[in-house]
């Protein structure tokens, strides 16, 4: 507790915050916790005059109860979030109902707190929203961000680019954030390479670099940024005596003439966010993202509720699985491939990081994942591929569905030993606990085990040692980081000498360059994956 509290109080200091509750005595109890740690605190007792405080004086934290006289949370979540879609809010409630849980949950909430609150569970989510807040105060550059966003959109005769800086916060974390100002330079740099000059440019978001690019040269850009990522797409940084690595993903905005004239650029950046979050929605992704979209269409995307989406799929099986190769790494032999949700909606798809979390709180992934892994049996039944499925933590924990893939694999005529179970977030697991005696039920069975983003998190070597996976997952950022840090590089060695003396196999994830692939292929790496070998698709 001591430790979190220190830490809280470290990034703290500068922040203010709105709080909201009816409740006289824990709101002087909470208020004086608050002002213990925060520069600013303002308590008031109902969503109304909270409300009128926020549209007073912009805070950067609103912590609310749910139930309160004149305006409810969810009312006062909803408007605040029509004035700045990006505030941060946490919720302290004392009614744990599905319907008050269910309300809050289409909104972009950091955190619920349940009534009464653990103090550690308290600070816990404090310091992390207040690290972010902290961040955010630090990084954005605000004064000249409005002015320069407002010319670009007011510019008809420019398109509006996007680069999105592919892991960002792992490369700060590895490197230092004396590398911020030098990757900016970096891809300032690179822009200048397509005909973007300086005065074009924005740093949007620590992350995100936003330019105009004019129209009647877009088509140009578009082939030099292909074939970019086609080629490499390594970006070099040099800071000090590193060369640092980086990969982009980009997108562009078409603006109808006229379209976003009656529109500040406050409403604008709702719509360029929806598409920087679909830029970073798959992670292997680094290729152009081109799209077509004018205001009122955006808009329209933007006021969907997601879990809505999602229900009315699952209505309307629209939810279908995309599948991604996994190739031999020496012959690029595709002997299987990974299964990936996708909501299609006319002629474009739905990725799943707008409606898996909000799938997992409402409690209807079970559903959409039985939907997808019974196309998969079917389509792959036919056929000789092996076929990797992803379970997340709360499938984990459901018994049904391992009786559910044992019912498609005979239902389909498919061999227990072509599934291949990729289990995320293993590092957590207790070696007693009921989720691994599951899973070797399922491998004595003859089913395989795959362990994801493994070594991205800590290892749990006595889980491995139990589970005795049959495929192991390596993202591609450590072999980047080891091609610039010897010290990686032998640690990248050692862990796979160890997995193929123990007949583990190894797969390269998100190989996005043929020099990424001819280094897994150097490191002894057995198969690959990723979109410089194919993206995912909704056909074999």
């Amino acid at each position: 507790m001591l430790d979190i509290h220190q830490k809280l109080n470290s990034v703290a200091k500068n922040i203010s915050v709105l709080y909201s509750e009816d409740e006289e005595d824990t709101r002087e109890q909470y208020e004086n916790i608050f002002k213990l740690l925060y520069k600013d605190v303002k308590s008031v007792e109902n969503g109304k005059e909270a409300l009128e405080e926020y549209n007073r004086k912009k805070y950067d934290l609103v912590i609310t109860d749910l139930t309160m006289p004149k305006m409810s949370g969810v009312d006062l979540i909803s408007e605040i979030l029509k004035i700045n879609p990006n505030q941060h809010i946490i919720i302290m409630t004392a009614h744990n109902t599905n319907e008050n849980l269910r309300n809050s949950i289409e909104f972009q909430v950091d955190g619920i707190l349940l009534k009464p609150v653990s103090m550690d569970k308290l600070f816990q989510l404090l310091y992390k929203v207040s690290h972010l807040i902290d961040i955010d105060k630090k990084d954005i550059r605000y004064r000249e961000k409005d002015k320069k966003l407002t010319n670009l959109l007011e510019n008809n005769d420019q398109a509006l680019f996007l680069i999105v800086i592919d892991k960002y916060k792992e490369i700060i974390q590895s490197f230092g954030s004396g590398t911020k100002d030098f990757i900016i330079a970096g891809v300032k740099e690179h822009l200048s390479n397509f005909g973007v000059e300086d005065e074009d440019i924005l740093q949007l978001y620590n992350d995100v670099v936003i330019c105009g690019v004019n129209k009647h040269y877009l088509d140009n850009t578009l082939e030099a940024v292909q074939a970019f990522s086609a080629n490499h797409n390594n970006l070099i940084i040099r800071f000090n005596t590193l060369r640092i690595y980086i990969t982009l993903s980009y997108g562009v905005i078409l603006v109808k003439d006229g379209s976003n004239s009656s529109h500040t650029s406050e409403d604008f950046l709702l719509h360029i966010n929806s598409i920087v979050d679909n830029i970073k929605s798959d992670e292997y992704s680094n290729l152009v993202v081109k799209m077509d979209i004018d205001m009122e269409e955006a808009k329209k995307n933007n006021a969907l509720s997601w879990l809505g989406v999602t229900l009315d799929a699952l209505k309307q099986d629209t939810i279908i699985p995309f599948y991604q190769p996994i190739v031999d790494i020496n012959t690029m032999q595709t002997l299987s491939y990974e299964v990936f949700a996708r909501i299609r909606q006319g002629d474009k798809y739905i990725l799943p990081a707008f409606f898996i979390d909000l799938s997992t709180k409402a409690g209807i992934l079970e559903e959409i994942s039985q939907s997808i892994f019974k196309q998969s049996f079917i389509k792959l039944a036919p056929t000789h591929f092996y076929f990797h499925i992803n379970l997340t933590d709360a499938e984990w924990k459901n018994s049904a569905m391992k009786d559910y893939l044992v019912y498609l694999s005979n239902q389909y005529k498919v061999e227990f030993s072509r599934v291949v179970l990729d289990i995320m977030h293993y590092e957590s697991l207790e070696v007693s606990s009921n989720v691994v005696k599951s899973l070797l039920q399922l491998k004595e069975m003859g089913f395989k085990i795959a362990l994801k983003g493994f070594a991205s998190a800590n290892i749990n070597i006595e889980l491995l040692s139990i589970l005795q996976p049959d495929y192991i997952k390596i993202n591609q950022v450590l072999l980047q980081k080891s091609l610039v840090d010897p010290n990686m590089k032998n640690a990248l060695s050692f862990l796979l000498d160890y997995i193929h003396t123990v007949n583990i196999k190894s797969i390269l994830v998100g190989v996005e360059s043929e020099d990424i692939l001819n280094e897994g292929r150097k490191l002894g790496f057995h198969y690959a994956q990723g979109y410089f070998i194919k993206e995912p698709s909704g056909e074999l």
